[in-house]
């Protein structure tokens, strides 16, 4: 069977649904649709997971790192060697196949660029390449992601990407783009419009792989759910703390930047309430929206010293089909978007009118797609709001 992008993610989970372990082989790992497959599976039932990973040229991210090694078993490659297969082989009673082919296990790799993939059952040979790599790599040192981490932190504040390389903007801006949105195909084109005006003069973008809306939801995500070997939020790093508040800047500060002091708000005087008020709406079910999501926002707003900028940063970030993030340089317009007079504070009733007006919007309404980057869009379409509404001018964090 050949897979080509547009069924990666479907066949994936497909395969998980019978596939009692998987073992992967991939040059480059990063949260995604497909990390948050296997994330799932591995929580539903026992499942066996082993996963070789290349570090060369930093595209490898330490989330994807802490997420693989929190689920399963992770050994990585390393970064002076330039590794590059894409081996996936999953096992189950009587059965097993094995994914040969281009995709890695990225965002990007599991339906945004165009790849191919070969499944066969005849796993013999593949297998035994996978365990005499998984032998030759040995187990995974204590210390090497958080070495990782630190390497890739540096590497990526000395990178940025020159502002207009993709050609001009459009002619319309975010929010009038926003504007003629009537359906779920007008929302995705206008998100691809948005992608553009931000890159045609800003150093971020809405739907790149790197310094973008997209890799920042994506990215800290896993942070926010975290996993049972990293604990509570307490034990994040100092980099991923001010990374989760969007204190170390863009990307990271979309969504909200918060000032400095909400590290001792979140991390120490209110760590515990808020991580399980935050877990509580991740495991909430469709149905129980709209009114979970207000009272989750009361809950947090009810802490001392949290306001709706970090309570619904921390929510967006933990549920984007759901929530969207007030902060400074976005609130005014998605009240002028969303035909609401009010201005802040918001109260729990107000950000409720807000999230019910978006709830009733055809394009949020309308069946989920069946393409893997729509599919992607679509597990974050609330939070992604924040792109056509982002004031850069504006005054606030």
């Amino acid at each position: 069977m050949l897979i080509d992008q547009e069924n990666i993610q479907k066949r994936f989970n497909e395969n998980l649904e019978w596939a009692t372990e998987i073992a992967l082989a991939t040059a480059w790992a990063t949260p995604g649709a497909g990390l948050r497959s296997l994330q799932n599976r591995a929580q539903s039932r026992p499942f066996e997971i082993r996963a070789v990973v290349g570090l060369w040229n930093k595209v490898t991210k330490p989330d994807a790192l802490t997420t693989l090694d929190d689920i399963g078993e992770l050994r990585t490659v390393d970064e002076s060697r330039n590794f590059h297969p894409k081996v996936y082989v999953f096992r189950g009673p009587g059965r097993s196949v094995a994914w040969i082919g281009s995709s890695n296990f990225t965002a990007s790799g599991f339906g945004m660029n165009e790849e191919v993939l070969f499944e066969t059952s005849d796993t013999e040979a593949v297998e035994r390449w996978f365990h005499q790599l998984w032998e030759q790599c040995g187990p995974l040192d204590k210390s090497a992601i958080k070495i990782y981490a630190e390497s890739y932190a540096e590497s990526r504040e000395k990178k940025s990407r020159p502002a207009g390389v993709d050609g001009p903007k459009p002619s319309h801006t975010p929010m009038q783009l926003l504007e003629g949105v009537d359906d779920w195909k007008s929302y995705v084109t206008a998100l691809k419009q948005c992608n553009q005006w931000w890159k045609g003069q800003y150093e971020w973008s809405v739907l790149e792989a790197r310094d973008s809306w997209s890799e920042t939801i994506q990215d800290l995500y896993n942070l926010v759910i975290g996993g049972r070997k990293r604990g509570n939020w307490r034990s994040l790093t100092d980099y991923d703390k001010k990374r989760l508040l969007g204190i170390r800047g863009d990307p990271w500060a979309l969504l909200g930047r918060m000032r400095p002091k909400a590290l001792k708000t979140v991390f120490d005087h209110n760590c515990e309430e808020m991580q399980n008020a935050v877990r509580l709406i991740h495991d909430a079910a469709e149905a129980d929206f709209p009114r979970v999501a207000i009272e989750a926002y009361e809950a947090l707003t009810g802490l001392t010293w949290v306001g709706s900028g970090i309570a619904t940063r921390l929510l967006a970030l933990a549920r984007p089909g759901r929530f969207v993030s007030l902060n400074g340089k976005s609130e005014a317009g998605l009240a002028k978007s969303f035909g609401l007079a009010r201005k802040p504070p918001w109260k729990p009733r107000d950000y409720g009118c807000l999230l019910e007006k978006i709830y009733n919007q055809t394009w949020f309404r309308e069946p989920a797609p069946k393409d893997a980057h729509e599919e992607t869009i679509c597990w974050m379409r609330a939070a992604l709001l924040d792109c056509f509404v982002y004031d850069p001018g504006r005054r606030g964090w």
